[in-house]
């Protein structure tokens, strides 16, 4: 079970309110210098100039993804290849081990976000559905560059 900081809230009103733009937007999750997953998000206005990155990418797969509502993902990592993913439906976030105070961040997704997934070295990225609905995500597995 992850433990969200009370400062951060604990429900579906948190997430919903919490650091990331309703609608489409874009984020980034990769391993830095540090050896940690971090996070860009990039609002709509920054985003079109990285469109061309997101879907210039040769693909290898295609999943669609359901994650029950109240699941816990623990640490993992993006693995071999990186992954587009698109969230469908569903509330949940995404939480790296960068270092920030108070030793995590939390990174909100909603129906919309899109996430260029590349934390492939490291301790990786963990995440929580929230509220009753389930989470369902269109993965894309990219050749790597």
């Amino acid at each position: 079970m992850i433990d969200i900081p009370y400062s951060a809230g604990t429900g579906a009103a948190w997430l919903r309110s919490a650091g990331a733009p309703a609608g489409f937007y874009f984020i980034h999750l990769f391993t830095g210098e540090d050896g940690r997953s971090h996070i860009q998000t990039l609002d709509p206005s920054q985003a079109e100039e990285k469109l061309p990155y997101f879907f210039r990418a040769r693909a290898t797969g295609v999943s669609i993804l359901t994650f029950p509502a109240g699941h816990d993902f623990d640490w993992r990592l993006t693995r071999d290849i990186p992954r587009l993913l698109v969230q469908l439906r569903g509330l949940c976030v995404t939480i790296v081990d960068d270092g920030c105070e108070p030793g995590v961040s939390y990174h909100p997704l909603r129906p919309g976000s899109v996430m260029l997934a590349e934390d492939r070295t490291g301790r990786g990225h963990r995440g929580k559905v929230f509220g009753d609905e389930d989470v369902v995500t269109l993965q894309v597995d990219l050749v790597p560059e």
